[in-house]
């Protein structure tokens, strides 16, 4: 949908709207876990992509946050069954419809899928959704 301007002419064709923010994916995500994730799941948003002050993102770098990390790291419980295996964590990346992966973040994900670990990106919330149900990570009668 083009968004017209009230300063100019009559016969304009309009401005296509920007993307919507990433931000508000993550909201939508971190509400819909916590309203209906499948118990015995955890889970986190890890926000370590935002603008920081020098001297905090020196903190935190200090601390031992690393660059690449996907937004929602998610682990899943112990099955129920007589599965010995334990819980597995999955990992969960948002970006702004549109925007691919840095090379940080890619090469994450390739270490994580290279090793077994469920790693999915995506540009919108029907997508993530999918991929949450699809781990068991929310009910199945959920819908975007």
């Amino acid at each position: 949908m083009a968004q017209l301007s009230l300063f100019k002419g009559k016969r304009q064709r309009g401005v296509k709207a920007p993307p919507a923010k990433e931000i508000n994916t993550h909201f939508m995500v971190a509400d819909i876990l916590r309203r209906w994730q499948t118990p015995g799941w955890r889970w986190t948003h890890f926000p370590a992509g935002e603008w920081r002050h020098p001297g905090t993102a020196m903190r935190l770098k200090r601390m031992g946050v690393q660059v690449g990390w996907p937004d929602f790291i998610l682990l899943a419980p112990r099955a129920f069954s007589l599965d010995p295996r334990p819980g597995h964590a999955h990992f969960l990346e948002l970006k702004r419809k549109g925007q691919k992966l840095s090379d940080f973040q890619f090469a994450f994900m390739e270490w994580a899928c290279l090793n077994g670990y469920p790693y999915v990106w995506c540009d919108n919330f029907t997508d993530a959704v999918a991929a949450l149900k699809r781990w068991g990570a929310l009910r199945v009668s959920v819908s975007a």
